[in-house]
Parts: C-alpha cells; structure tokens; sequence
C-alpha cells in the first residue's frame, strides 16, 4: 500500500479511532449542463462539510489527497470521510473496503489530476445508484467499477482496466442520469 493511502487510512486502523462517517442525502433535478453539473457536486460537497464535524484527523487526510494524490480539493474533503468499517447499505463489508482501497490507489496513481485535467466529473468517477449501488453496475463510476483492479490508462472518452486476475476491460465513459446516482460519500450507513 502506498505510503499515502496508508497515511489517509491510519486513523481508521487504528483500534478505537472515531468514526468520521456522516453523509447527507442530496436530491435534486438534473443541472442541463456541464458547468451546472460543477456547480451541483460542489454544493453537495460543501452541504456535507457543513452538517459534519471536520477533525484535525480529516483535514489531514483531505490534505494528503489533495497534495499527494492531485485531487481537487472538494473529492479530496469528500473522501477523507470515507469510513472502510462502516459500509453503507447494499454494500457488503469487503466489497467497501475494495472500493476505499480503489479511491486511494486512484488517488496515490495520480489519476484524479489527470481525470480532472480531462473533464471528469465526480459522478462519472465516483457515483453510483442511489438506491443500490453494488448492485447496478449499470450507474456506477469507474472507481466503483475497478473492483480491486488497476487503470492502465485514462481518456476523455474512457478507461482501460486491468482486473485483479490480469484481463483487461475498456470503461466507457458515459454522462450519469443524476437523478439515479449519488456520490459514494453521500451514501449512508
């Protein structure tokens, strides 16, 4: 694991840490463009940092993933919330942890600035469906997609996948339908 996911993860490790997991729900209708689209995961973002308690633990995290893993900064708050023992309904437990594991190894990849740099939006990356997101493979980002496997490259359009037994699979990127998917970090246990 690299040194900063491990340092991302550590509070979450250590026996008896607190659990920083507190997400909000978001409904709303579908922004009609790109920029509005923006506008709407920023909210979002900044509505669930307001509702929580942000700890000097967090903001550690949120700086780690920012600096070290290139992320904007509003995934990089997003995800340092993000509990690996605290699954969300409709998501089994190990199925959770490989997906946390999967946003620090795209975040300490580099591939959230290079995502970002190619207009991908949090939805695309990091969504899935509101009401079963392991099961609707259909409405989840690429991250919830890699499954434990690795990105071997990104572009506008797509992503080439190498999965955990060695196969490799094309990602086709697709505009999410927002009124179906929710962000993981909005999920709630």
């Amino acid at each position: 694991m690299a040194l900063a996911l491990e340092r991302w993860l550590a509070p979450y490790i250590v026996p008896g840490a607190p659990s920083a997991t507190s997400a909000t729900s978001a409904t709303f209708v579908a922004p009609s463009s790109p920029a509005e689209c923006e506008v709407a995961e920023v909210a979002i973002v900044a509505r669930t940092a307001l509702q929580t308690t942000w700890s000097d633990a967090e903001e550690e995290r949120a700086a780690i993933i920012e600096f070290d893993g290139g992320a904007p900064r509003a995934w990089a708050e997003a995800l340092a919330r993000l509990d690996p023992s605290n699954p969300p309904d409709d998501v089994p437990p190990k199925r959770w942890l490989r997906l946390v594991n999967d946003c620090g190894r795209f975040l300490d990849g580099g591939w959230a600035k290079r995502a970002s740099a190619l207009g991908w939006g949090p939805f695309e990356l990091f969504g899935c469906d509101r009401k079963r997101p392991f099961a609707r493979i259909d409405n989840m980002g690429l991250v919830w997609f890699l499954n434990g496997g690795s990105i071997l490259a990104l572009h506008c359009d797509g992503a080439v996948i190498e999965t955990r037994m060695g196969a490799r699979q094309s990602y086709r990127r697709r505009s999410p339908d927002i009124s179906r998917v929710v962000l993981v970090w909005e999920l709630t246990a």
